[in-house]
């Protein structure tokens, strides 16, 4: 059973991968990705992000995936998929 405000999550896997950000206005921000999930991400960019910014997560081997950003503190960060990401792209 869930304590109240836990949150529930998915498996996540621990990463180091190489990722671009890509703002509505074409800001492309270098980011790594430190852990993941099928639903959602933290990662480490080298700008700042905002809480509720919508952008394109641009990764090897998977394109660009919509994602929004749910927290962030400094320039560490976590986000959703706002579409499906197939994981066994990133293998």
């Amino acid at each position: 059973m869930r304590e109240v405000g836990e949150i529930k999550r998915g498996p996540r896997v621990s990463t180091d991968l190489q990722a671009v950000l890509l703002r509505p206005g074409g800001e492309e921000i270098r980011a790594i990705i430190t852990d993941i999930s099928k639903d959602g991400f933290k990662l480490t960019a080298e700008a700042q992000l905002k809480i509720g910014e919508r952008l394109d997560l641009r990764v090897p081997k998977t394109g660009d995936v919509p994602a929004q950003i749910r927290w962030a503190l400094g320039n560490e960060a976590g986000g959703v998929f706002l579409a499906p990401l197939p994981l066994r792209a990133l293998g």
